[in-house]
């Protein structure tokens, strides 16, 4: 399908440089397809020119250096001078300023051969002058237009810095939504591929390595991570594929592997597994069914939500923690798994004053039950198995103390206790 030179054209944002190609598109029209193809580059040079001006007006030194020499020659009219500036306007626009890829200067490369084959005496034969064809012209037009006249000034470097700069600015927005309109706003609205992939890079390797970083500024990484899914989906899904199977296999050390399962195993990070290939998914659920003891505590967050990728390796984890561990850690919501463990751990008791130091530490887990009549019965058949917990001096405590919080109907914990011949303890109540 033929793309509308006349879409094509409104899709420039700069009116001088949409003028210039709307010229082209005209002679292109009325069939002056070598006017067409001078027009062309006349737009992409004047374009180019505009770029590097306004970069320069904010203060770039390299677009200050170059554009000095072009505004001296254009003064004095020295036409060798600007023929010289023109000359290298393509490979300055590719190398220090990154506004052109390198395939993309090729293309327009061979615009200038074709330029200069049209604005000069240039003959195939004796007999014969140089014809540009109409699909010449229009390729001129569309690769013109898509590389250089619809895209803003800023696309390499010196974007991606002042792009860093605000992301790490007071003013980045702290929420979702706004993240989305803001970055509709700056060089990620219309991006190349190569500024779009180096953002995309930044962030996911602060979220997924660097955990020196602060809580607001993670929070604003993931709000540009996925807004720019919303901005860009479709190049979005292909670049995170691509990132994710750079960075996952080169995490070594615990600390990166911690962090990265943290954020993909909980909240947002979580829609990023459907992109971890299946390799980096092995890695991963290993890391986590081995949790070094002192990223132990990380399993909480992994256990919050029964969808997170990493819940089963979590459980198993957890099964098998020790009681420093598991009775060490300070649970925010003891997750179920956790306070099974704890029950395991109670019920493996040495003598009457481990059995008492646990159940210390056991009320202060299992008061997050969610399965108070389940965790009873459990707490009663670990006295039943083990002598040491039954005649210690704080299991009486530690199962009053649950009813009294856990149950609101005493008299069924009552019937419970008396079910399984704990009289004494249901008397007491």
């Amino acid at each position: 399908m033929l793309i509308d030179l006349d879409e094509l054209v409104a899709e420039c944002p700069d009116p001088r440089s949409r003028k210039y190609i709307r010229e082209s598109v005209q002679c292109y029209k009325a069939g002056a397809y070598r006017a067409a193809v001078v027009a062309c580059w006349i737009a992409v040079a004047f374009d180019l020119v505009d770029k590097i001006r306004e970069l320069a007006a904010s203060g770039d030194a390299m677009a200050v250096e170059m554009i000095g020499p072009f505004d001296r020659a254009r003064q004095t009219g020295d036409v060798r001078a600007a023929l010289a500036f023109e000359k290298e306007l393509l490979s300055a626009a590719r190398d220090k300023f990154q506004f052109i890829s390198h395939i993309e200067f090729i293309d327009l490369e061979r615009l200038v051969d074709d330029r200069n084959r049209c604005a000069h005496p240039s003959q195939v034969s004796d007999t014969e002058v140089f014809e540009a064809t109409p699909e010449l012209a229009r390729l001129h037009i569309v690769n013109a237009t898509r590389y250089v006249l619809s895209q803003p000034a800023a696309q390499g470097k010196q974007a991606l810095e002042r792009l860093i700069s605000e992301l790490d600015s007071n003013f980045f927005p702290s929420k979702p939504k706004d993240t989305v309109v803001f970055l509709r706003a700056s060089a990620l609205a219309k991006p190349r591929e190569s500024l779009l992939r180096s953002y995309l890079s930044i962030l996911l390797k602060r979220l997924i390595k660097d955990d020196r970083l602060s809580w607001e500024a993670l929070n604003r990484a993931s709000n540009a991570l996925f807004a720019l899914a919303e901005i860009h989906p479709e190049p979005w899904k292909k670049i995170i594929r691509e990132l994710l199977a750079m960075l996952i296999p080169n995490l070594h050390e615990n600390k990166q592997l911690a962090h990265t399962v943290k954020f993909i195993g909980n909240g947002d990070g979580v829609e990023l597994w459907a992109f971890v290939g299946d390799a980096e998914r092995l890695r991963l659920n290993t890391f986590v069914e081995n949790f070094p003891s002192e990223n132990f505590d990380s399993v909480e967050l992994l256990l919050m939500n029964e969808k997170s990728p990493f819940f089963e390796s979590a459980k198993k984890r957890v099964r098998r923690a020790s009681a420093d561990e598991v009775f060490g850690g300070l649970w925010f919501d003891t997750p179920e798994v956790v306070i099974d463990r704890m029950l395991s751990l109670y019920e493996q008791s040495l003598n009457i004053a481990h059995a008492n130091e646990l159940a210390k530490k056991l009320r202060f887990g299992i008061t997050d039950s969610k399965k108070p009549y389940e965790h009873l019965a459990r707490m009663l058949r670990v006295a039943e198995k083990n002598d040491q917990v039954k005649h210690s001096n704080q299991f009486p405590i530690l199962v009053r103390e649950f009813i009294q919080n856990k149950f609101a109907n005493k008299d069924q914990a009552q019937q419970i206790l008396r079910d399984m011949g704990f009289n004494d303890l249901a008397e007491g109540l």
